[in-house]
């Protein structure tokens, strides 16, 4: 245990000496003037101020931002050994790929949560610049959380792809930008309500839709139309919970199994 904080560590080290904890807080920073702006212009229906803020920002900015930085990020962390020849010393030491993994991904984690903290610290920016109180600040603050760990264990099937193909960083981040937005426009797009036999798929295990359908149960404003068109698509918490750690746990272990394969 002591060894993987250790390397847990070391992986934070080497992002703060890129800036990379700083490029995290940016793009979390990036959608909050304009949900802002939006929220005093009074276009986001009935909610008002820090409430339609942290709405906007919960369903709209952050499934594309913390997946797109994540996968980012990831990529450099995966290639850094390679890029810079260091791979043949972590073959001689007594570190095994599982942990080098673990170590990694512990990091997109800790990363997804700092995301988190920063989309409710703007959310609370926002709603006072709107004029409003901060109310139910607990359970804003858990969602926000839950939120941040479902994306950042959305992102992991694209390290996979980043892994297994072991190409360049320009081809990681389309790679990375493609899945974002692809997943997205399935969750936004109201694809799960489809007959299609593919969308209805694609939506049942890509990790977007079925977050948002979490989402839509809190964020919807109830009896209106699209309310009560996605009512019967909601999904309670521990499903998509559910859902997403059998996503995220099999992404784990094929990144595993694809590491050590390329470190022997």
């Amino acid at each position: 245990m002591r060894g993987l904080l250790k390397l847990i560590q070391c992986e934070m080290r080497k992002l703060k000496r890129k800036h990379f904890v700083s490029f995290v807080v940016f793009a979390a920073l990036l959608f909050p003037i304009p949900f802002t702006a939006l929220v005093l212009a009074g276009s986001v229906g009935n909610f008002t101020g820090f409430e339609a803020v942290f709405g906007l920002l919960v369903t709209m900015g952050m499934p594309i931002m913390l997946p797109a930085a994540l996968g980012i990020i990831g990529a450099m962390m995966f290639f850094m050994e390679r890029d810079h020849d260091t791979l043949k010393n972590l073959r001689v030491l007594p570190v095994s790929p599982l942990k080098i993994v673990t170590a990694k991904i512990a990091v997109l984690y800790i990363l997804g949560l700092v995301f988190a903290l920063a989309t409710m610290l703007s959310s609370m920016a926002g709603g006072l610049i709107a004029g409003s109180e901060l109310s139910n600040m607990g359970e804003n603050i858990g969602i926000a959380v839950i939120t941040a760990l479902l994306y950042t264990t959305s992102i992991l099937p694209v390290v996979i792809a980043i892994v297994g193909f072991n190409r360049s960083y320009i081809f990681s981040i389309i790679l990375t930008f493609f899945y974002t937005m692809f997943d997205y426009m399935l969750a936004y797009g109201g694809m799960f309500a489809t007959t299609d036999p593919v969308m209805k798929l694609l939506t049942n295990i890509m990790p977007a839709p079925i977050i948002y359908r979490w989402q839509a149960s809190m964020f919807a404003e109830a009896g209106t139309a699209a309310y009560t068109a996605m009512e019967p698509y909601f999904l309670p918490l521990w499903i998509v919970i559910l859902t997403v750690a059998v996503i995220g746990g099999l992404s784990y272990l094929a990144i595993v199994r694809i590491y050590s394969r390329r470190e022997s």
